[in-house]
């Protein structure tokens, strides 16, 4: 799917060219154009990724797939929610409104 090329492509970008490099990589049609806090949040994601399928990181890889890197990217998405809950349930606690 689109988003699945589009995530692919940012983890490559972040993870295999330098900083300066990120917000100008046009060899694909999917720049990284998201504010750069997510761009880190990429780039700490391409750290595990190396080790799922390190062919996912390569900019040049257009369109690249394969069930190491589906099942990286299902995965991560389930990790960053589960973080994402936790964070919303200590906030409800520390305001009182947590169950």
């Amino acid at each position: 799917s689109t988003d699945f090329e589009v995530h692919r492509n940012w983890l490559a970008i972040t993870h295999s060219l330098p900083l300066s490099r990120w917000y100008v990589e046009d060899s694909s049609e999917w720049t990284l154009d998201y504010p750069p806090f997510f761009a880190y949040f990429e780039w700490l994601l391409s750290q595990a990724a190396q080790f799922a399928d390190p062919r996912m990181l390569q900019v040049a890889n257009l369109n690249y797939e394969s069930k190491a890197t589906v099942y990286f990217q299902r995965f991560s998405v389930i990790l960053t929610d589960l973080v994402y809950v936790l964070g919303v349930r200590s906030c409800l606690g520390a305001l009182g409104l947590a169950r």
